[in-house]
């Protein structure tokens, strides 16, 4: 009888196999792990209720998913737990169902996770966040555009980079600007980048932004925000508030959600940015915000739907009485904000923490102007007027701005003191 030797038995003959000790050991580590990787659903009880628990490994990844058996009879989850070990494999790889007792059907169904299902997720999780009404506006019309353009009922995880052109082409037949196309492009990208986090996709589509020439930002020079001061139709409130945006570079909503501390204007996390900062008033500026928040919490503002858009449509109202280029907004009143604080000699980090910006790479915009072509829009501008910046983290100091706004003020303002 011939003998044959390897590293896992030893044959004493063909049908005969003795298993050594080294390779018994080992099979017993690779079969153990391959039983808990093929072991059928369980049973687990969590408040009296029966569930199906499934486990497994993803790329080293343990999962787990429980499905609701809905009876506390142990009888009847074992019944329902061997429906649920029929499709166990096709759970694992990732379909899901929709069986007998969690529906009106008589038969186990596959669940297909729609992009309707996907969107009204994804957005219900966005108005219990902390978002911004403007925010969530914006994001359910990238995804109201999506859903037209692809089908409600599209599987979520079916869709493809062909589908994201599609979008694409759908979003310029609509005649939405490149900017506006890349907005309902993050949109997009943030819901699947959420389903991939979550499990629920394995992988999204290649959605990337299309490239946009940066134009010069969009100020209002001397000449013009002079003009606008001495329009005979539009109050002197609205060219003191005019006048706080400019001086304080705030963004439109941010004196709304703000609150005056001694000296300080505390702008808080709600801002766009995510951050807390403060803004140093001179007198002036800070007897202006007094009457923008009476004016907002218990006066004319309190009836209006939507304070930020009234002074936007006031602003640009006035540019139009003034005959200024279109492009200009009220948004302009921060560019020049950021476009006199370097004319000023101001650092740009400083601009940066001034503005409130996440990044210095957003201030740098201004800097790349040719502010020596700049500086002739702004002939009024006393470099000598402000201090300093004196910055602490997350505060601001906006330095002695008197001078600049008693250079305005005497024509059409009337502040005490």
């Amino acid at each position: 009888m011939l003998n044959y030797t390897n590293n896992q038995f030893l044959y004493t003959n063909e049908k005969t196999p003795k298993f050594s000790a080294a390779s018994m050991c080992g099979d017993a580590l690779l079969y153990g792990s391959l039983r808990k990787e093929l072991a059928m659903a369980g049973l687990i009880k969590r408040r009296e209720t029966w569930y199906a628990r499934i486990r497994w490994y993803d790329n080293s990844k343990r999962v787990e998913k429980q499905i609701p058996l809905r009876t506390k009879t142990k009888v009847i989850a074992r019944e329902r737990l061997a429906l649920v070990n029929k499709v166990e494999s096709d759970i694992k790889g990732g379909m899901e169902f929709t069986f007998p007792w969690l529906s009106d059907s008589s038969v186990t169904k596959v669940k297909r996770f729609t992009l309707k299902d996907a969107i009204t997720k994804w957005m219900d999780g966005r108005k219990k966040g902390k978002f911004r009404p403007n925010t969530i506006e914006t994001n359910k019309l990238g995804l109201h555009y999506l859903l037209f353009c692809l089908s409600a009922k599209r599987p979520l995880q079916s869709i493809n980079n062909d589908d994201i052109e599609r979008y694409i082409d759908y979003l310029c037949s609509r005649g939405n600007s490149d900017n506006t196309i890349n907005i309902h492009l993050r949109t997009v990208k943030a819901m699947f980048r959420y389903y991939l986090r979550s499990g629920r996709l394995k992988s999204i589509p290649l959605i990337e932004q299309i490239s946009v020439s940066k134009p010069d930002p969009v100020y209002i020079t001397d000449n013009e925000f002079q003009s606008i001061m001495e329009l005979e139709w539009l109050e002197n409130f609205y060219k003191k508030v005019f006048l706080l945006y400019r001086e304080t570079g705030m963004r439109l909503r941010e004196p709304m959600m703000s609150a005056l501390n001694g000296e300080w204007i505390d702008i808080p996390p709600e801002s766009k940015t995510h951050s807390v900062r403060s803004i140093e008033l001179s007198k002036p500026l800070k007897q202006i915000f007094v009457e923008f928040e009476n004016w907002y919490r218990s006066g004319y503002g309190s009836r209006i739907s939507n304070p930020g858009d009234h002074f936007s449509k006031m602003f640009k109202k006035a540019l139009r009485s003034i005959g200024a280029c279109e492009s200009k907004h009220f948004h302009s009143l921060r560019h020049t904000f950021a476009v006199r604080k370097l004319l000023m000699r101001v650092p740009i980090y400083d601009v940066k923490l001034l503005m409130g910006h996440s990044s210095v790479t957003t201030t740098e915009i201004y800097s790349e102007m040719n502010l020596k072509r700049v500086a002739q829009d702004f002939p009024t501008l006393v470099t000598s007027y402000v201090k300093t910046p004196e910055i602490g983290y997350g505060d601001t100091h906006l330095g002695d701005t008197l001078q600049s706004i008693e250079s305005y003020m005497p024509l059409y303002l009337k502040i005490e003191g």
